[in-house]
């Protein structure tokens, strides 16, 4: 094995990591002066590291290897991942939530670190301990404030965590035990007819990575964890976790199990795992949505909408097609970076009224129009409302799901775009207490990395609406070298 060329290939990763050992160390040991380490720098030191980590991993020569691929579609989910977590280490917790600045942020990077890895390997099983290193840092992650809330979210993400990682390994286990392989283009070579052991392992395997993309019945940990935990670790769980557990799932169906999908479409349906993946779509859009309306704290909202959202993302699934998944994975990054920006003001709002109810947001408009104004562009996109990046991407997804899936695949899609008009209702209740009302009081204190975070959120979701070509088409020409034959 040629260890220099292994290592070359996963610079970012240890930029990451070399990253989260300095600030962690300055937290730990502070400075000369033995003074602690200031929360904003640290929060530079590890947006320099995520920046340059996003440099190296354009400099590394392209392979289609199994341990490290660093093919088109790893290059660009990574790019997301990091960009992504760039923003959230950018965002400051609350005033004295986090004590520990240090650790704080190193078990951020030491996340974004796995969540890289997962979406550049076809190996099942760097797949599994790379998941496992993202998702054990954010289970402590959540549970920095130490309040109550806070605690209940950790522990609970932590006990769904550890069943989803049973199920993801034991899945793992009897696809090995059916083929004696853990590189997923070699599973889907040898794979030529169907195989109990290896349908068993797929279906547990998908149970694990249900969890991680919050799918319903999955999604249990989900509104406590938005609710519960910072504003910053809940922006990567909610953005960069979300895009590495598409990735995983477009790797493993696609490419290990593509030829076993079966169809979804209505009157033709056939045995597979695209019948199934219609079922979680459908059961997560009407969950989320319709617990949505019910929600008064725009936390939980952002939750049941991300429930809502991975319905959406599996209906493009569902298809069992390229192009498909290729706008699947547009529309996650666009919906990242709305709900980073959407996390990025309601921590603003609750830094300075102390809670995240809609009424915290009355007259918002007044107290700082910037963060009203931003607000409605990442509510809008959520909702799916042109020319913003959720509608060009629910729009990608459903065309897409139609012309791959045929025309069986329109339940799923009007039952889409159905609930998708449902979801603007209740995006639209907040939106009606930042704008609609009369409530004049002091401007709010916005920090300056809050600004930052709102205005980049602000411009790439309206940028990638308008101009999605360089993306949406990468994703889909990144799955196309991808995909055998």
């Amino acid at each position: 094995m040629n260890f220099p060329a292994l290592i070359s290939q996963v610079l970012p990763e240890v930029v990451l990591v070399v990253t989260a050992l300095l600030v962690l160390g300055l937290g730990v040991g502070g400075d000369r002066a033995g003074k602690p380490m200031r929360g904003a720098t640290g929060r530079l030191i590890a947006a320099a590291g995520s920046l340059l980590a996003i440099v190296l991993l354009w400099s590394v020569e392209a392979t289609a290897g199994t341990l490290i691929a660093a093919d088109a579609l790893s290059r660009m989910s990574k790019t997301a991942i990091l960009a992504m977590g760039l923003l959230s280490v950018l965002l400051p917790p609350a005033k004295g939530e986090i004590k520990e600045r240090g650790e704080f942020l190193a078990l951020m990077l030491f996340s974004l670190a796995g969540l890289s890895l997962a979406s550049g390997t076809n190996h099942l099983l760097l797949i599994f301990v790379a998941l496992e290193l993202a998702s054990l840092s954010l289970y402590l992650v959540t549970g920095f404030p130490r309040t109550a809330r806070a605690g209940e979210a950790s522990l609970k993400y932590f006990l769904f965590g550890s069943v989803s990682a049973a199920f993801l390994l034991f899945g793992i286990s009897l696809v090995y035990g059916a083929t004696y392989q853990g590189d997923l283009a070699r599973i889907g070579s040898m794979l030529d007819s169907a195989s109990p052991l290896a349908a068993a392992g797929l279906a547990m395997m998908l149970a694990g990575i249900g969890f991680k993309l919050a799918a319903a019945p999955f999604h249990a940990w989900a509104p406590d964890v938005y609710q519960g935990g910072p504003a910053p670790g809940v922006a990567i769980v909610a953005s960069a976790s979300k895009v590495a557990g598409l990735v995983v799932a477009v790797r493993i169906l696609l490419l290990g199990f593509g030829l076993f999908g079966g169809s979804a479409a209505w009157g033709a349906l056939a045995v597979g795992w695209a019948p199934w993946i219609g079922v979680l779509a459908a059961v997560s859009m009407i969950f989320g949505n319709l617990l949505a309306l019910a929600q008064t704290s725009v936390r939980r909202l952002l939750g049941y909408s991300a429930i809502a959202n991975t319905g959406y993302l599996l209906v493009a699934l569902a298809a069992n097609d390229g192009a498909s998944a290729g706008a699947a994975l547009y529309h996650i990054t666009g919906y990242g970076f709305a709900t980073i920006g959407a996390f990025a003001v309601v921590a603003a709002v609750e830094k300075n009224r102390g809670s995240d109810s809609r009424d915290s947001f009355s007259g918002l408009v007044h107290r700082s129009p910037l963060l009203a104004i931003s607000l409605l562009i990442f509510l809008a996109s959520l909702a799916g409302l042109p020319p913003l990046a959720g509608f060009t991407g629910k729009f990608a997804m459903f065309a897409s799901a139609l012309k791959g899936g045929g025309t069986g695949l329109a339940w799923l899609v009007i039952l889409g775009a159905l609930l998708s008009a449902v979801s603007l209702y209740y995006y639209i209740l907040v939106l009606k207490c930042a704008f609609g009302s009369d409530e004049v009081g002091s401007e709010l204190d916005v920090s300056a990395g809050h600004r930052v975070v709102v205005l980049v959120s602000a411009v790439l979701v309206v940028g990638l609406g308008m101009m999605p070509s360089p993306v949406l088409h990468g994703f889909v020409s990144a799955l196309a070298d991808l995909m055998p034959g």
